[in-house]
């Protein structure tokens, strides 16, 4: 999923470990300063050999100093309890306090497998086993890319080169087998496993290139010297999604996926226009114009929805949150074609119409999206002609961002406690507001 916060691509990182005491009553806290851009990178394995990353407890953007982002972030470590400094919770200031009580509490249900006590442990123990399997083996601590409530992916140095450890949690675990079945069918559908463990919620895959990170979305800073993207790329970038989903029709896993298309999309609409969703007079909840404004448009939405379950298009894979930051591409400095691409994270696939999830805002820059979009639609033209298949894209981009949003309301916030999910599903019905105006 798309992270709440924006990353940076360069920013100073105020690092604060908080070590956990086998006791159980103790705590010791390291701080350090250091230039990332991933959650925490190598810091930890750097800054603290011996102790094991266990879950990220805290995550602030801080005030820019001297032109550049800083971000400071409270890491919970666990201990072999050696060495000195440490201290009784009650001695800490209050607001690392509270980071420490919450770190020494027993773990709650729905914390996810990986950040719990012994969680790092296990992975490690799991991906030594399969690199051995592999014939190679690990060359030091990788390094985390993502740890959050609903995945962990961690680069993993080795003999054999670069690859990636990623878990997801028990409502997720579907990714692992949808990501084994499109690597095995589809290339660029998913990034090669190496190995999988289904009950785990693991995979092992091999290094497909670097994240697109175009500027499309604006969630994503492209890196310095970045080659500049064309529109060549994004045409065969549009290209290589309508070989993705028309590649996926008749499937035989597609049956056992969630039927997420229009006709559901149109079922939801009550819930999703409901007042709750809406988060009037919280922070950062939409206003009482957008809130209306919003309503206002559940007659257009359902004509939308309708003409899109009636059309000839048929049914196929739907990723539920395809953006420039799910997408690898190798070789980036040269001409991009289409079997370059590698899309990532199955964690919300369904069955579903494909211009639900085909709108180009999320994965070409805005001048290009047009001529982009066309080329997408090339894979359809033996079922309808352009005009009307422009039209019904047209439908699905606007649609689209309710079968985001349910990403959020239905697939993310029954499941975790976190509370920077609570209103993630509030960018999909602003971008709805700003594309009902549109010509």
């Amino acid at each position: 999923m798309t992270p709440p916060v924006q990353p940076i691509s360069e920013q100073q990182v105020e690092l604060t470990a908080l070590e956990l005491h086998p006791d159980g009553r103790r705590v010791r806290l390291t701080h350090s300063t250091y230039q990332d851009s991933a959650c925490f990178g190598p810091a930890l394995a750097g800054c603290f050999p011996g102790a094991a990353p266990v879950r990220r407890l805290d995550f602030q953007l801080l005030p820019d100093i001297g032109g550049r982002r800083q971000r400071r972030a409270v890491w919970e470590l666990e201990s072999g309890g050696t060495g000195e400094n440490w201290q009784d919770t009650t001695t800490l200031p209050p607001d690392l306090r509270l980071w420490a009580e919450q770190a020494l509490a027993p773990d709650p249900p729905r914390r996810p497998h990986w950040q719990r006590r012994g969680g790092w442990t296990a992975l490690m123990d799991w991906l030594d086993a399969e690199l051995s399997e592999q014939g190679t083996e690990r060359l030091g601590v990788p390094q985390v890319l993502k740890d959050w409530g609903i995945s962990f992916l961690a680069r993993v140095p080795t003999t054999l080169g670069a690859v990636y450890l990623k878990a997801v949690p028990e409502f997720f675990r579907a990714e692992v087998t949808v990501t084994c079945t499109l690597s095995h069918e589809l290339p660029g559908a998913a990034a090669p496993v190496l190995a999988a463990d289904r009950d785990r919620g693991l995979l092992l895959l091999a290094d497909a290139g670097e994240t697109l990170d175009n500027g499309a979305s604006g969630w994503f800073v492209p890196p310095p010297g970045a080659r500049v993207w064309s529109m060549s790329d994004s045409r065969s970038l549009m290209r290589h999604l309508a070989r993705v989903q028309r590649g996926a029709e008749g499937l035989p896993f597609l049956a056992r996926l969630p039927d997420h298309g229009p006709a559901w999309v149109r079922e939801q609409l009550p819930h999703l226009l409901a007042g709750p969703l809406f988060l009037v007079g919280q922070p950062g909840g939409l206003t009482p114009e957008e809130a209306a404004a919003l309503l206002a448009l559940h007659p257009r939405l359902e004509a939308a929805l309708d003409r899109l379950d009636a059309s000839p298009v048929p049914r196929t894979l739907g990723h539920g949150d395809l953006h420039e930051g799910n997408v690898l591409v190798q070789d980036g400095n040269v001409l991009v074609q289409e079997d370059r691409y590698t899309l990532l994270d199955w964690s919300d696939a369904s069955l579903t119409h494909p211009f639900l999830d085909g709108g180009p805002q999320y994965l070409v820059p805005e001048a290009q999206r047009t001529q982009a979009a066309d080329a997408y639609l090339d894979a359809w033209t033996d079922l309808l002609p352009r005009a009307q298949l422009r039209s019904l894209l047209q439908d699905g981009v606007l649609a689209g961002e309710l079968y985001r949003a349910l990403g959020y309301t239905d697939g993310i916030q029954p499941h975790v406690a976190d509370d920077n999910w609570h209103s993630a599903h509030l960018h999909h019905f602003r971008a709805l507001l700003r594309l009902a105006v549109l010509p």
